[in-house]
């Protein structure tokens, strides 16, 4: 796994977080501050479908803490959802599951997802 983010201080109140192999480890606390989600992009590297859960709880836990946002990105695909207005967050993190359910903790399947987000 490797997180990086970018931000556009000087001109623009956008971040841009990148997760290069996002699984069932959470990636917490991303923005470092509170915020809106606008888009989300997903890459698949595995085989079959995964899921993407997004928190919004200071400490979040992946199977205890409910994610306020689950999204779907097909085996070996890559997905691009925008959120019109924005999903306003305290504090962002994130994983990548199997399965939907979403207290699942089960890694997905024979790889991993690279997950792209643009936040303010």
């Amino acid at each position: 796994m490797s997180l990086s983010a970018t931000g556009f201080d000087d001109a623009l109140d956008y971040k841009v977080i990148h997760e290069t192999a996002s699984t069932n480890s959470l990636n917490s606390n991303v923005t470092t501050s509170e915020g809106r989600l606008f888009s989300v992009k997903l890459v698949n590297g595995s085989s079959s479908a995964a899921y993407a859960k997004f928190f919004d709880a200071n400490p979040a836990a992946l199977g205890n803490s409910l994610p306020i946002l689950v999204l779907r990105v097909v085996g070996s695909g890559t997905t691009f959802y925008q959120i019109t207005g924005g999903l306003e967050f305290t504090t962002l993190s994130f994983a990548c599951t199997l399965n939907q359910s979403p207290t699942d903790t089960t890694a997905p399947s024979g790889g991993t997802v690279a997950v792209t987000i643009v936040c303010s």
